[in-house]
């Protein structure tokens, strides 16, 4: 069966699943699943993405999001991928792959299965191989629904304000699930939730979008520019908040206390918004050491990691 094309626009709500190789365990104990949010959190703040619900299992995980003014499905998915692999590789010391090679994901009808997808994903702890209450799973956002307020990435109002009564109906909404048995959801065309009239406007949908696009064949110089371009935006931006210009945070490479700190900020920001290497990084701010850069990314996005989950 030929694989089918992603579908990656702006303004989409997609369920996001993928599953582990050979059912290895991704998620062992409440510290790895929310490293796994930590990670979540932080590229969906980069591609500006919704987090709407989720459910992290044993051997795979469900995620409702939506993605706003950009496209970036596909990255977003390949940095959240890659970063939980490599932190769960170093702690169980093992190599390779540990999800399967592809996610699926799949375009929500917004106005008549919102609510469905959010349910069935709420559920699945209880149709694991290890049935789980879903009131009580720490895997899943449904917790925090339960208890009306979560961490700042999940976003709680739209769900709740279809319901007149808000969380208590909301939550009535998923039990009823449960005791009917809510079963599997209507998917077109392998790649749709909705009926088959949805997934015939999507797809028109999807070739005007794709016919305004402009040509791209491949990365020029003028996308190096634009990159170069990129990378000075993102400086002068934090620059702004703190009083230096551009220049002094390019060239400051001894720098100490506040401007070798927002040094270490702008390196983490083009890390994370751009598709550089150390090494491309280091000669952008004149810094020869590619470990050097390494280091002070990764302290500067530990420092973040901790915060997320605090707010």
């Amino acid at each position: 069966m030929a694989r089918l094309s992603r579908i990656n626009l702006p303004f989409c709500l997609y369920h996001v699943t993928s599953r582990t190789n050979s059912g290895d365990v991704a998620f062992t104990n409440p510290k790895e699943i929310n490293k796994f949010l930590v990670y979540l959190a932080k590229y969906a703040d980069i591609f500006a993405f919704r987090i709407h619900a989720w459910c992290l299992l044993p051997n795979h995980f469900h995620l409702l999001m939506e993605s706003t003014g950009e496209e970036g499905l596909s990255e977003l998915m390949r940095r959240l991928l890659t970063a939980y692999t490599i932190y769960y590789n170093r702690r169980h010391q093992r190599h390779g792959h540990l999800f399967q090679g592809r996610f699926n994901s799949y375009v929500v009808d917004k106005a008549d299965y919102f609510l469905e997808v959010s349910r069935y994903i709420h559920l699945n702890p209880a149709r694991n191989e290890k049935p789980s209450d879903p009131k009580t799973y720490f895997g899943s956002s449904f917790r925090y629904y339960l208890r009306g307020h979560g961490p700042a990435f999940l976003y709680m109002t739209e769900i709740l304000s279809r319901f007149p009564g808000g969380l208590n109906d909301y939550v009535h909404f998923v039990h009823e699930g449960l005791e009917k048995d809510a079963g599997l959801l209507p998917v077109n065309r392998r790649r749709f939730v909705g009926d088959p009239d949805f997934a015939q406007r999507f797809i028109k949908r999807i070739k005007s979008y794709e016919s305004k696009r402009p040509n791209q064949d491949g990365p020029g110089e003028s996308a190096v520019n634009q990159e170069e371009d990129q990378a000075d935006s993102i400086i002068a931006g934090i620059s702004q908040k703190f009083g230096f210009n551009v220049e002094q945070i390019k060239t400051g490479v001894k720098s100490r206390g506040k401007l070798g700190r927002i040094r270490k900020l702008c390196m983490a920001e083009i890390r994370n918004k751009l598709p550089w290497t150390y090494k491309k990084i280091g000669e952008y701010f004149h810094v020869h050491s590619v470990y050097a850069v390494q280091y002070n990314i990764n302290a500067i996005n530990a420092e973040h990691e901790k915060s997320i989950m605090e707010k």
